[in-house]
């Protein structure tokens, strides 16, 4: 592992996506379990919503709406659910008309306004493919990217930019309010960008999952690799990959989640696991 001070370390995951910082914990889906956690990382880890509750066989991204219902996808059924306060659990949009293919990541705004990716194609069977951003109106209207990704999966917005990881295109591109691409530029061919997060001094971190890696780029493209797993870290032999990461800035921290490439393995499993990481 690289010789960066570890804060904290979550393990006995499936496999844990969709990192978001609220209100001092870590909320995260972890996808195989059906359960969407939160993580105090001087506490313990609890689980928000489970499939036995009637959540997700396999969440996805998370948000929050304006009024603090939790927005959750539910990537199979391809739809967005949303929990409020009382812990009601009702279908807050509807995507399931719109594409045969799972959901996946989501990024919500400040107002409620949500932006959701699909797969678009299958990976294990099919070649690539585009495929459009889901804009989700606080009402829970739906209209389509004007552009298309292939493989949309994190994206996050910093001010004015909104950026988007193509994770089988190798590529970050960045959007504008109508969900068109203004910009982009290429990653490592094959590493996968995944779960990205906006940093200190506007850099931007990414999930590089099957390279095992942490990069931080300047909205140019200039690259310098911040985080690498080694073979230390693999599970029972397994190669590992990040996946996600999530910057904590009052905290100089950042958090990444792990788990085994290999999903059949991590289906079966706990390679899982979530470590933060010092920023300084």
């Amino acid at each position: 592992m690289s010789d960066i001070p570890v804060l904290k370390r979550l393990d006995g995951l499936g496999f844990a996506e969709a990192l978001r910082w609220h209100n001092g914990e870590l909320w995260f889906s972890d996808m195989f379990r059906g359960r969407v956690m939160s993580w105090n990382p001087d506490a313990d880890a609890t689980v928000r919503l489970s499939h036995s509750q009637g959540g997700p066989e396999m969440p996805g991204g998370i948000g929050w709406a304006a009024n603090g219902d939790l927005l959750v996808v539910d990537c199979l059924r391809r739809l967005v659910l949303r929990l409020d306060g009382s812990a009601n659990l009702s279908v807050h949009a509807d995507l399931s008309a719109l594409t045969s293919y799972p959901l996946n990541d989501m990024h919500v705004e400040a107002d409620g306004t949500a932006w959701v990716g699909g797969y678009g194609f299958n990976p294990d069977t099919e070649p690539a493919a585009d495929s459009v951003l889901y804009r989700i109106s606080p009402a829970g209207d739906v209209t389509l990217s004007s552009s298309k990704f292939v493989f949309p999966n994190g994206c996050e917005r910093r001010a004015d930019s909104f950026a988007v990881a193509e994770t089988f295109a190798d590529r970050i591109s960045f959007i504008d309010d109508n969900g068109e691409r203004v910009s982009s530029f290429d990653c490592e061919p094959g590493s996968g960008p995944d779960g990205l997060s906006f940093g200190p001094e506007a850099k931007l971190f990414v999930a590089m999952a099957f390279a095992g890696r942490i990069d931080s780029f300047t909205v140019d493209g200039e690259r310098e690799v911040f985080f690498t797993l080694d073979a230390s870290d693999n599970f029972a032999g397994q190669a590992m990959g990040i996946f996600d990461c999530a910057v904590r800035p009052d905290l100089k921290a950042i958090a990444f989640s792990s788990a085994c490439l290999d999903e059949a393995f991590a289906n079966l499993n706990d390679t899982g696991s979530i470590t933060l990481l010092s920023l300084d």
